[in-house]
């Protein structure tokens, strides 16, 4: 009896032995399957390597309702507090080789421009993805030697076919040479000929009269970073020259481009004539004349003939959004002034069913500073108010004078339409003549002293920086100047074309 009891215990002490190392052996076996999968996986993973969605950092947050018993100047506080940049979401251009990426304007919202500067003299790309489809394209860019960055090669290249509410991501470069980070695009998705733009002017990173350059950086990123998050809708932003205060000035070429709000929407820049190389200020700088605008921006539609400076080839161009036609004048041509006028015209005529026509150039033919206004070049003023009413342009848009303001209408003969009310929050129904507004400066890099003259109706600089957005419609264009540190309306006006008048 006794040994049939042992002998069973060891029939079922081997039976245990032997499960166990039978789970060990599989153990082993599936941790060792494991320890495969990784490397399989990673070898699999495309580049660049995107953050799963949850893993995202914390954008920046959008503007909240305030409370309902907030007084105007707690609000003007909070907003100030806010008004800072937030890095988190994506890294800056300056971790890689490529420089000075930028992205404009197409001629119209379905396509979008870039502008680089590459170590490498083979033709980059643009990677480009739609992220709801993971479908990805690759276009080339045209390459060419720099004649103003020693060493790097200028690359220029268009994407087109792009859909309104869509997030694409995208990166430029090539193997050779170095890739930019990937960045996000969406087209706003808008009603009808409903649409929304922004205008700054006269960033003019570096100029030392008032600041440190990194000062002025520093709040030129946060002017960006709090326009694109708070006017999201905004399908693009003018710049109304003067983005650096030395044509010849790589480090302010990046303190002007280098920051994440820009490459999230389009840029429209304006030939200023801090942007524009000329013989005497190059040798006052001690650096080459060359195409300085040009090879930083890749406009569409530019003209080969009108609006061309001496060393640049920085002409003329339009394009439209919706209902409306844009026309940028470079401002700092050889030309004589009326010459833009040829090209103008061709411009309209290229376009004649656009409800709303606005012209952008950098110097003011109605100055808000009194020291500018003696300085304004008569040829400018009279051939700003004669393309106004002639080709009849609704709005025209300048910088320069580092001071915002609006004028009343005006007509060909320079006298003023005295029959609106052009006090801030009116509305003129169909006006005759053509509104003058001059940004301030959107970067505090210096500012002017105010002084109020006809036909000029609001002039003010509260030493803070400014942005104007212009939401415009079938029937309305309506204009709001922001102080940008406290989101507080400086100015707005609303002109309105009612049935019949276009």
């Amino acid at each position: 009896m006794g040994k049939r009891r042992a002998s069973g215990r060891a029939i079922f002490t081997s039976a245990v032995l032997l499960i166990l190392v039978a789970a060990a052996a599989w153990t082993l076996k599936a941790r060792g399957q494991k320890q495969e999968e990784p490397v399989t996986a990673e070898a699999e993973v495309p580049e660049p390597v995107r953050q799963p969605e949850a893993e995202k950092p914390p954008q920046p947050e959008e503007p909240k309702e305030p409370p309902a018993d907030e007084s105007e100047e707690e609000r003007a506080a909070r907003e100030r507090e806010a008004f800072a940049a937030d890095y988190t979401s994506k890294p800056l251009l300056d971790t890689t080789p490529i420089k000075c990426l930028t992205m404009q304007v197409g001629t119209t919202a379905a396509e979008v421009r870039f502008n680089w500067m590459s170590p490498d003299g083979q033709a980059g790309k643009v990677v480009w993805n739609n992220t709801a489809t993971q479908e990805s394209r690759t276009v080339d860019a045209a390459c060419e030697p720099s004649a103003t960055m020693r060493e790097y090669y200028v690359n220029k290249a268009e994407v087109a076919d792009l859909e309104p509410g869509v997030t694409y991501t995208y990166r430029v470069g090539n193997d050779s040479g170095g890739w930019s980070p990937e960045y996000e695009y969406q087209i706003p998705q808008t009603e009808g000929n409903n649409f929304t733009f922004l205008f700054v002017s006269d960033a003019q990173i570096g100029q030392s009269e008032k600041e440190a350059m990194e000062v002025t950086v520093d709040t030129w990123d946060k002017v960006v970073t709090r326009l694109t998050t708070y006017v999201p809708e905004a399908l693009f932003m003018i710049h109304g020259g003067d983005q650096v205060a030395e044509f010849g000035n790589a480090e302010q070429y990046d303190g002007f481009l280098n920051h994440l709000g820009l490459y999230g929407i389009p840029l429209a820049p304006v030939p200023g004539n801090h942007d524009i190389a000329t013989e005497e200020g190059a040798e006052e700088k001690g650096v080459p004349t060359g195409p300085y605008f040009y090879e930083h921006f890749n406009v569409p539609n530019r003209s080969e003939h009108y609006g061309m400076s001496k060393f640049d080839k920085d002409g003329d161009y339009w394009f439209v959004r919706k209902n409306t036609l844009f026309v940028v004048l470079n401002s700092s041509t050889q030309q004589f002034i009326n010459e833009h006028e040829e090209e103008v015209d061709r411009f309209i005529a290229a376009n004649p069913e656009v409800t709303w026509r606005v012209l952008i150039q950098h110097y003011p033919a109605y100055s808000g500073v009194e020291h500018n206004r003696e300085k304004i070049n008569e040829g400018i003023t009279n051939s700003m108010i004669r393309m106004g009413e002639i080709f009849d342009f609704d709005l025209i848009l300048a910088g320069h004078d580092h001071v915002y303001s609006r004028s009343a209408f005006v007509a060909r003969s320079g006298d003023v339409y005295s029959d609106y009310d052009y006090a801030s929050g009116s509305t003129a129904v169909n006006p005759e003549g053509v509104m003058f507004v001059t940004a301030g400066t959107a970067s505090g890099c210096m500012y002017g002293l105010p002084a109020l003259a006809d036909p000029l109706v609001v002039v003010g600089e509260n030493e803070v920086p400014t942005a104007v957005k212009i939401d415009v419609s079938d029937t309305e264009m309506h204009i709001t100047a922001y102080e940008v540190d406290s989101w507080t309306v400086f100015d707005e006006y609303t002109i309105r074309k009612e049935a019949g008048n276009s």
